[in-house]
């Protein structure tokens, strides 16, 4: 296992790609939130080239440390080991035919964002967490900016998807950002009490903020009748090869104008 502080940006994607390769090869929908991670990691690596981060050494340990915990969720669950149980909700929703592409992309989401960025900042930042702050807003502004992309990238393959993305303008891109935002500031208020803490207090934190995470997750994955029946009549129209929806989803771009 590579050593945290020595994850590169190019190691990052390099460790993406062949969890996607396997995933693809495999018929494994665990590849869907990777391949969108694969995205948001090639775009944070460009715009470090790019020359948009104030302090890129910083950023990129910033970076490695928060992709760490994704990959080693992910060894964990494919090896059998315990992994942090809103990571276990989102693996485990692979197994089931049920679930839509994006819910899986969100449950991902979910476990990084609501209890991994907390955690990372509060490492990262050591005594002054305001240190990280450019770095935490700059991963949420990328994740921000490729919604659009990925809701585009889904509706390619997601037929009742796209009808609803088309007939709502940015109904549903605005619930997901919200989402988003909301993930946010609950992931910076983590990294704040979690920076005051240390020992067995901090790890009971930690246990009781992937608790509350996999509420949301059992949210995302059961919406309210409703709401799940609209998702089973899209769902009954995915028909895509898992590993065609991560090539997708793996190619996703920003807009130009949200670099601008």
């Amino acid at each position: 296992m590579p050593d945290r502080e020595a994850m590169t940006y190019d190691r990052i994607v390099d460790a993406l790609e062949r969890v996607v390769d396997r995933c693809a090869a495999d018929g494994d929908r665990i590849g869907y939130f990777a391949a969108m991670y694969l995205a948001v990691t090639r775009t944070v690596r460009q715009r470090a080239i790019d020359g948009h981060f104030e302090d890129p050494a910083r950023m990129e340990r910033f970076v490695g440390r928060f992709a760490d915990r994704y990959l080693s969720a992910e060894r964990a669950w494919r090896s059998g080991a315990p992994c942090a149980e809103s990571w276990h909700v989102a693996f485990r929703a692979a197994d089931h035919w049920r679930p839509i592409y994006l819910q899986h992309v969100l449950l991902g989401i979910n476990a990084h964002i609501n209890l991994d960025l907390g955690v990372t900042a509060s490492e990262v930042g050591g005594e002054s967490i305001d240190v990280v702050r450019a770095d935490f807003d700059a991963v949420n502004d990328v994740l921000g900016d490729l919604v659009d992309g990925c809701q585009g990238a889904l509706g390619t393959v997601s037929p009742w998807l796209d009808l609803i993305d088309r007939i709502g303008g940015e109904g549903d891109e605005t619930l997901i950002r919200f989402s988003l935002v909301a993930a946010r500031r609950q992931a910076w208020s983590v990294a704040v009490r979690l920076s005051t803490l240390t020992g067995d207090e901090r790890d009971r934190e930690i246990d009781a903020v992937d608790a509350a995470t996999v509420w949301v997750a059992l949210a995302v994955q059961n919406p309210g009748l409703p709401a799940s029946a609209l998702l089973l009549a899209v769902r009954a129209r995915e028909r895509a090869e898992p590993a065609d929806v991560m090539r997708l989803l793996a190619d996703v771009r920003p807009d130009a104008s949200s670099t601008s």
